[in-house]
């Protein structure tokens, strides 16, 4: 009994260092982060150099298992993305010394981003490691309730959206892949992590005049309704690639 208490206590410990060390780093860098990109807006050597440093933080300091991979696959795939999509009259970035209509720091700010939203989720398990049993009732109920949560956002940008019937296709097998495939409670948590930071922070850019898209849907605030579903769906892609590539540990609990 005793030995069961002193696991108990060890493993309540564990818990709390493990979410105090992952978040202190994640915070530092989020705020870094966005500073960087707020801040020194109009001078791109300098936001490419904040940027590089923050990455050469996060690939040096207690970097969780693909972490590093993930930086090199969201910058694989998210700055070719980016260019099709100005080139399709999406969004229009306001910066100087564009490349191919992008910011030449675009590949140094989404493998920051996705590595950072790794690294919050792996703090939000820890925490609820702390709080609640890893295979327990309630523990099962509340991914149940992250999952719905998930399917019910997709749900509502299909329906609300204003796109062609190909992209709304497109959504709607999203829903589907979402509730088949990525329903870890990992997966839960990068896509809302990412949905939400990722949303904000564009929504802060967007009302500074960074850049703008073509037709969102909500005009008043120059943004889209499925502005946190991409960013969110962009982190669980990433985050499931560099899983697989590193193969260390199980997906659900990298």
């Amino acid at each position: 009994m005793m030995d069961d208490k002193k696991g108990g206590n060890g493993g309540w410990i564990l818990g709390v260092w493990r979410f105090a060390d992952h978040l202190l780093l994640s915070l530092m860098v989020a705020c870094t982060l966005m500073a960087a990109v707020i801040l020194t807006w109009d001078e791109p050597i300098w936001t490419t150099v904040l940027l590089s440093l923050c990455l050469v933080i996060q690939g040096l300091l207690h970097p969780g298992p693909g972490d590093r991979l993930a930086m090199l696959t969201a910058a694989i795939l998210g700055t070719p993305a980016e260019i099709a999509e100005v080139h399709l009259g999406e969004w229009t970035y306001y910066a100087p010394d564009l490349m191919w209509g992008v910011p030449m720091w675009i590949p140094l700010i989404w493998a920051n981003l996705f590595a950072l939203f790794r690294r919050l989720s792996r703090s939000w398990t820890a925490i609820l490691d702390i709080i609640f049993e890893k295979e327990g009732v309630l523990r099962r109920r509340l991914d149940m309730v992250l999952m719905v949560s998930i399917i019910g956002l997709w749900v509502s940008a299909l329906l609300l959206m204003d796109k062609p019937p190909l992209v709304q296709g497109l959504y709607a097998l999203m829903i589907l892949l979402t509730a088949l495939f990525w329903r870890t409670e990992m997966d839960s948590l990068v896509f809302l992590t990412g949905g939400t930071l990722g949303a904000v922070g564009e929504f802060v850019c967007v009302q500074l005049g960074y850049w703008s898209y073509f037709n969102p849907l909500f005009k008043d605030f120059g943004v889209d309704i499925t502005l946190p579903l991409d960013w969110g769906l962009s982190a669980v892609i990433i985050h499931r690639i560099a899983s697989r590539w590193q193969g260390s540990q199980p997906l659900q609990r990298l």
